[in-house]
């Protein structure tokens, strides 16, 4: 779970140049311009690169709701509706619960122009995509965060970085090693890192879509479908890696179905822990 400690340089996250503006407590948006490194097959995109997005924005939108505690991720669900081509693309979350031990949130996920929002007074945009998150609270732990933030959070700060050169997936060095059992590995190191040290969600969530495309491209005999839907369930923080993942397929592809995959994520250097378990929804680039 992010906050203003992601404007140090080189970092993934800097690197997709988000732009992220807190609107009041519990209500926040992140801008980001699209690239060609940034989309699937589809030209949209990329649902892992939009679920850390929501992350990122889910962050910002919750820390000014809980004092001196912490947050941590517990589950982020997405779901895709129409490829999202930009130019830039906005997410906007809300918090909707925030009881003692969990905060609930929702985004919307809409394209834009830029420098103008997605939701301004004269629009009224249906949005591309669609998310929930789910935190937890941890009392009293924000001291414990690896981030020096001077003044508390700002309002508005934008993440600089160098952008992307080539695909997200091969700036995270992302690799298939094999595409049949959905095996995908990445390493850990400070460029993927959260605030406290562990590898940021949206970088789980940019392995676990690539692991679930994978393993239902090669089932369906064909090329990589495009990835829809992520529904992302984190049980441990991946600190050593590197992290691989292991598919198995749920619903092969049929037809214009690029068919539904359960991908698990585990710490290779910390006896194989398993981090995270992901749903994976596809379609065929297309249709």
């Amino acid at each position: 779970m992010p906050h203003a400690g992601y404007r140090r340089p080189g970092h993934f996250v800097g690197d997709l140049g988000l732009v992220t503006e807190v609107l009041s407590p519990g209500k926040a948006v992140v801008r980001m311009q699209v690239s060609p490194e940034v989309t699937a097959g589809d030209g949209g995109v990329r649902a892992g690169v939009l679920a850390t997005m929501v992350d990122v924005v889910g962050g910002m939108a919750a820390l000014r709701m809980v004092g001196s505690d912490w947050l941590a991720t517990a589950d982020l669900t997405l779901q895709v509706v129409q490829p999202l081509t930009g130019p830039v693309v906005e997410a906007r979350g809300t918090v909707v619960r925030k009881g003692h031990t969990t905060l609930v949130l929702e985004a919307a996920v809409y394209d834009a122009a830029p420098g103008v929002p997605a939701t301004g007074a004269d629009r009224a945009p249906t949005p591309g995509a669609w998310a929930t998150m789910t935190f937890a609270i941890l009392p009293g732990r924000r001291r414990r965060s690896t981030v020096d933030v001077p003044n508390g959070l700002p309002d508005r700060w934008r993440v600089d970085g160098r952008g992307f050169d080539r695909p997200i997936i091969d700036a995270l060095s992302i690799t298939v090693t094999d595409a049949a059992g959905g095996v995908v590995s990445m390493p850990v190191d400070e460029y993927l890192h959260n605030s406290v040290g562990a590898v940021q969600g949206g970088a789980m969530a940019v392995l676990g879509e690539a692991a679930g495309a994978a393993a239902l491209g090669a089932a369906g005999g064909g090329p990589e479908p495009v990835v829809r839907d992520l529904c992302l369930t984190y049980l441990a923080l991946g600190r050593v890696g590197p992290m691989v993942s292991r598919a198995s397929v749920l619903q092969p592809p049929d037809g214009s179905s690029g068919g539904r995959a359960l991908v698990e994520l585990f710490d290779n250097g910390a006896e194989d822990r398993l981090t995270t378990l992901i749903q994976v929804g596809a379609e065929r680039a297309g249709v």
